[in-house]
């Protein structure tokens, strides 16, 4: 069995693993958490040297599972709480991730204690095995919780019930107790129900990824709007929740192959030449916001919607290569709807915004001429061309 332990430095919390003989790191799954592809997953740093390599966990700041549930919980919070879990694990499960590599011990789940929002330590060792079972987990909220006094607990009792019901619970009988619980009624989500074993599992999905029996063409109790933030395409404009997209009727006779576009314009596939976008004679050329690194008066364009700062250089849009202060997935720069905002990814020594060190994962809004550092490297954030140098 791995080693897990928690190692202090500095004022440095950190939660570490360390490899055993003949095991092999899972690079995707290392970078699929450290851009946020699996939410609810804590980012991680991977120290390798010779044949073994070790994995740190920032978890300064946090509190583990057990502490938060010394605080009494209402129905509302109880609702909230099993929401946020169950959200991860049907992450996890819908990026094919192993649940048997997550732990499960309340020591090592931890919490935002400023939010509430709990995180799981995923390890990405091909082989993994916690030896955690996610039914005595869910169980086991029950016995370190407390409840408020003056509410009828009844609902815990029904808790219990589904998840003693059968060999392997419903998952889905969890996720409508829980949407019932919070007030939300019994709308379907976005999922499909394998016929044999009950294991809920996304739309499209051929075969159960728990017991291999087909599943294509089972629409199941289907939905949207609930945990899948990840898909680009949900089927929101979908009627009776089927789950193949009616094609629209002005559509029927096209001959060619074309996608619509939300603005109208169509693009047309498969030309040698390149693709042909109609409607858009004239593009204006996109005018990016840019960073300037104090440290050589460098200029970086911030060119994509979600735009990391790391000294991974695999990981990040810019690699800084000549800090070591600076994590390896430190920070985001966030473009949405014109307006931009920088997020600290659980860095080892922080982010600020004009000299205030911002919370771990929570977007901070920022404007032209706002000063960052991320852990002792100065930039200057721009929007606008014409400022630069002010």
């Amino acid at each position: 069995m791995n080693k897990v332990k928690i190692v202090k430095s500095k004022g440095i919390s950190q939660l570490m693993i360390k490899s055993l003989k003949g095991q092999q790191l899972s690079e995707h799954e290392v970078y699929s958490i450290n851009n946020n592809e699996v939410r609810g997953l804590l980012h991680l740093d991977v120290i390798e040297k010779k044949n073994a390599f070790k994995l740190f966990y920032n978890v300064t700041g946090y509190v583990t599972f057990r502490y938060y549930l010394r605080t009494p919980l209402t129905k509302a919070s109880f609702a909230a709480m099993l929401q946020n879990i169950l959200d991860c694990l049907l992450a996890v499960k819908k990026a094919y991730f192993h649940q048997q590599n997550m732990l499960m011990d309340f020591s090592q789940v931890m919490v935002n204690p400023a939010t509430g929002k709990i995180y799981f330590v995923y390890v990405p060792i091909q082989g993994f095995d916690s030896e955690s079972s996610l039914r005595d987990f869910l169980l086991n909220i029950i016995q370190y919780s407390t409840f408020a006094p003056g509410e009828d607990t009844g609902y815990v009792q029904d808790y219990i019930t589904i998840l003693n019901s059968g060999i392997n619970f419903s998952e889905f009988e969890l996720e409508e107790y829980i949407k019932n619980l919070s007030g939300g009624g019994s709308e379907p989500i976005g999922q499909i129900e394998c016929p044999n074993c009950r294991a809920r599992l996304p739309k499209g999905t051929s075969y159960c990824t728990q017991c291999g029996t087909k599943v294509s063409g089972n629409t199941g109790r289907t939905g949207r709007q609930v945990y899948d933030p990840f898909n680009d395409n949900d089927d929101d404009d979908e009627p009776n929740g089927d789950t193949e997209r009616q094609t629209p009727p002005e559509k029927h006779d096209r001959k060619d192959n074309t996608q619509g576009l939300s603005d109208g314009t169509t693009v047309l596939g498969a030309d040698p030449g390149g693709t042909t976008v109609l409607g858009s004679e004239e593009l204006d050329t996109p005018n990016f916001p840019y960073l300037i690194r104090n440290k050589n008066s460098e200029k970086i364009m911030v060119n994509k919607p979600t735009f990391r700062i790391g000294k991974e250089r695999k990981y990040s849009d810019y690699f800084v290569s000549d800090n070591n202060a600076v994590s390896r997935s430190h920070a985001d720069i966030i473009t949405r709807e014109k307006r931009y905002y920088i997020i600290d990814l659980n860095s080892t020594n922080k982010t600020y915004v004009d000299g205030r060190a911002i919370a771990i994962e929570k977007e901070v809004e920022i404007f032209n001429g706002t000063k960052l550092r991320l852990a002792n490297e100065d930039f200057v954030f721009y929007i606008d061309d014409n400022k630069d140098g002010e």
